[in-house]
């Protein structure tokens, strides 16, 4: 490819860019600031943190903020002094052999200035220098040398945001006319000084251009361009272009474009005007002139992958010309260049510029293709499992032809050391193929084998469950320890062949089988015991009813029959189990109960019994009332038990221990105590004694005789039976004249006197009544015989 040619000056003299990154050619100097300016000396080597090079593109200034490198600069740029103090000065110099032959000669730099404003005299001020020397006259050429003084009245400079005392001024161009020095030595020198009184910095960055040329570049051009870019020098504060005769005015500012390209032998003018103080104002000209030259190269070339070659070569310049300088680049836009000689690693087109000392320039291009080898590339095999290997001579994991091409295995990156087993690797690792063909190329690849540990399975057996309750064995506390990224699967078989549904309910004792796969895909496997104990057996009777006041003992064994032996019963009042009973040996209540048996793994049921205590008759006896010995009292009578409840027969005895029963209970005519039982339609029965009083028959006895004169039986009274009072005790004569009465029960009686005197012996007649102990009236009469 021809690219149309563009005119720039020539190289200056070497690494006064700094490009090869080091002080090569150039005097590293440090010193002092003082009233007198800078004093310096000269040292072997820059100077840690005051000579310093950079080549970091987006690193920025720290104050300013501006990019270190310059986007129009090289590779390199030099920062001069720092942001310490102390009075400290730094200077760098080159010394320039300017060519014989060139009777026009540039030089541009960029520069950057940072510094401190302390607002001191200006000879105290933190200062900058750029100058150049003319070596044979010992004196400073005048349009070519700078001071810059901190003040922020300096053209361009800025105040920074970080830091009120500092001033900035960012990249800026400047070209220095040397023409009239051919064949002299210039001393190119670039200082800087802190304040003199030590309290305040000053520091630059400098970038010189690889190019030096004509002040007035691109005035040569190749016939083939139709329009014509020329520049100025930098550094200048206006820029007027005209032609030779100035009737024309091809435009201002640095670089102007004239179009159409002006005929061959044309004046170019060029007023410059610099910034005050800055330089001298001047008028350059240059005459326009065409060159018929086109860069042939090569077009391809096909060479073994690592070769070192030179572009710039005969090789592959096929035209070279001795008035032009070749310079080799990676890109079209010639921003990469290439210096020296390239290892060739990939198919690539390379660009080749062709320039003159006057600027004008050709660039062609040329492809660089390796041979196939070269384009075989490999690809990491997908990661092994610890019971894996990988296999390093599988052609899935090359890409590109393998055809007529012989591999090699080995554990180092200069196939050195052979692989014992390429095709059965299980260590991790990097390893390396070396791929060889007839034509000699070989190529070395780097492969990343990865195998995988074995995944950390770390099994807890869950604790053991009592039927129906269930074990959850994908539960993450079964796997603590183990690998966290573990994905779990459950089988009932050590093939691994049935899986378990759902892992969450596991209801039976047995061992399972786990496979844990982590997220790489390695899988291990183990084992899991799970206990589910069963329940016993709980075989319960109900308890045959009793009448109260007896109680039921739910601990009697009987009533458990069939239940599992070895167990341990309890026993409570609800069915929750939460209620306890204190005596279940001794139940009097109605109700259900609850029994809960455990056996020796803690497995429990429970079962309901009912417990029936009837309840007893309600006896009441109703005393019936006395009576004589004549009459009879109907222990039967249902006024006797009137008031008793819930029974539906009554027996009656003679004892307390009810063995004898009367033969007939409707006529009681005995005093005593009798004893009456209810029974209840559950055969519940109820007793209670009832007393029954039968009393002699009333009755007035008075004696047949009596003999009031005699020690004995002198009184007339009568004795009383079952007779509480006496109405009335009368004696008649015998002619039933009243001789004798009282009403009174404790009466001495009659002493057979009437009317004071003693009657005779005869027969009297009496008459009696009283109220008998049961409130009845009782008469009674007779005859007595008074003896005398």
């Amino acid at each position: 490819m021809v690219m149309p040619s563009k005119l720039q000056a020539q190289l200056c003299p070497e690494n006064i860019g700094f490009e090869n990154g080091n002080f090569k050619n150039w005097k590293i100097y440090t010193g002092t600031s003082n009233f007198s300016g800078v004093n310096l000396t000269e040292v072997s080597s820059a100077v840690l943190g005051r000579h310093t090079l950079q080549n970091n593109k987006t690193a920025l200034d720290q104050y300013g903020q501006f990019q270190i490198v310059p986007k129009s600069g090289g590779n390199y740029i030099v920062k001069v002094g720092n942001n310490g103090t102390g009075a400290q000065g730094e200077g760098i110099s080159y010394l320039i052999n300017v060519p014989a032959n060139r009777s026009e000669f540039t030089l541009t730099y960029q520069y950057a200035v940072v510094f401190e404003d302390p607002n001191h005299p200006k000879e105290e001020q933190p200062r900058f220098i750029a100058r150049v020397k003319d070596v044979e006259t010992g004196k400073y050429i005048p349009c070519a040398s700078f001071e810059y003084i901190a003040t922020s009245t300096l053209p361009g400079f800025k105040k920074s945001k970080s830091s009120s005392t500092v001033i900035y001024k960012e990249w800026t161009p400047v070209t220095i006319n040397l023409s009239g020095y051919q064949g002299k030595q210039l001393l190119l020198e670039f200082i800087t000084g802190d304040c003199t009184l030590g309290g305040h910095f000053g520091y630059a960055y400098v970038d010189v251009n690889n190019l030096c040329g004509d002040l007035i570049i691109g005035n040569t051009y190749c016939k083939s361009s139709e329009e014509l870019n020329v520049s100025g020098p930098s550094g200048f504060q206006t820029y007027d272009w005209y032609n030779g005769d100035r009737t024309i005015k091809y435009g201002t500012g640095q670089t102007v474009k004239i179009k159409p390209t002006p005929p061959d032998g044309t004046v170019i003018v060029l007023d410059v005007v610099p910034f005050t103080g800055y330089g001298c104002p001047s008028t350059l000209s240059a005459v326009v002139m065409a060159v018929d030259y086109q860069l042939q190269l090569l077009p391809k070339n096909t060479i073994c992958q690592g070769t070192l070659i030179d572009l710039t070569s005969d090789d592959y310049v096929l035209n070279r010309n001795a008035d032009f300088s070749y310079f080799a680049y990676e890109d079209k836009d010639l921003s990469i260049p290439i210096t020296g000689m390239i290892k060739i690693n990939e198919n690539k087109t390379y660009y080749i510029k062709a320039t003159n000392y006057k600027g004008c320039e050709s660039v062609s291009s040329v492809d660089i293709s390796i041979f196939d080898i070269a384009n075989i590339t490999i690809k990491n095999p997908p990661q092994a499992c610890y019971n894996q290997t990988v296999d390093l001579s599988n052609d899935d994991i090359y890409v590109g032809d393998l055809t007529d091409v012989t591999k090699g295995y080995f554990t180092d990156a200069a196939a050195t050391k052979t692989l014992a087993n390429p095709t059965r690797i299980n260590v991790s690792g990097r390893y390396y193929t070396k791929l060889s063909n007839d034509l000699g190329c070989s190529k070395i690849l780097a492969v990343d084998v990865i195998v995988n540990t074995k995944p950390i399975l770390k099994i807890t057996n869950p604790k053991a469950v009592c039927y129906p309750e269930t074990v959850d064995i994908s539960a993450l506390n079964n796997f603590t320890g183990s690998d966290k990224d573990l994905k779990y699967q459950f089988y009932y078989d050590a093939a691994f062949n049935q899986i378990i549904p759902d892992a969450t309910k596991i209801d039976r004792s047995g061992t399972y089988y786990i496979k844990a796969t982590n997220v790489l895909g390695c899988a291990v496997t183990d084992k899991i015991s799970v206990v589910v104990f069963d329940l016993p057996v709980l075989v319960t009777k109900d308890p045959s009813p009793v009448c109260y006041p007896s109680t039921i003992d739910i601990t009697e064994q009987s009533l458990y029959t069939g239940t599992t032996i070895g167990v341990t019963y309890s026993y409570y009042t609800d069915s929750n189990l939460s209620n306890k009973i204190t005596l279940p040996s001794q139940i009097a209540t109605t109700g259900a109960y609850f029994v809960k048996i455990t056996n020796a793994n803690g497995c429990f049921v429970s079962a309901k019994i009912n417990v029936t205590i009837n309840p007893l008759p309600t006896i009441v006896l109703n005393q019936p009332n006395s009576i004589f010995d004549y009459d009879y009292i109907d222990l039967t009578s249902a006024d006797i038990v009137k008031g008793s409840k819930g029974y539906v027969k009554a027996r009656y005895y003679e004892d307390a221990s009810l063995t004898k029963q009367l033969a007939d209970p409707t006529k009681i005519n005995k005093s005593g105590v009798y004893y009456i039982s209810l029974e209840s339609d559950k055969g519940c029965s109820i007793s209670a004694p009832l007393v029954v009083t039968v009393l002699p028959a009333p009755k007035i006895v008075v004696p047949t005789a009596f003999t009031p004169q005699k020690s004995t039986n002198n009184l007339l009274y009568p004795f009383f039976t079952s007779i509480q009072k006496l109405i009335s005790f009368k004696v008649y004569n015998k002619w039933g004249i009243l001789v004798y009465q009282t009403g009174s029960m404790v009466s001495t009686g009659w002493d057979g006197q009437f009317n004071s005197k003693m009657h005779p012996m005869e027969t009297f007649s009496w008459f009696a009544e009283g109220i008998d102990v049961l409130g009845g009236k009782f008469q009674s009469k007779g005859k007595t015989i008074l003896i005398l």
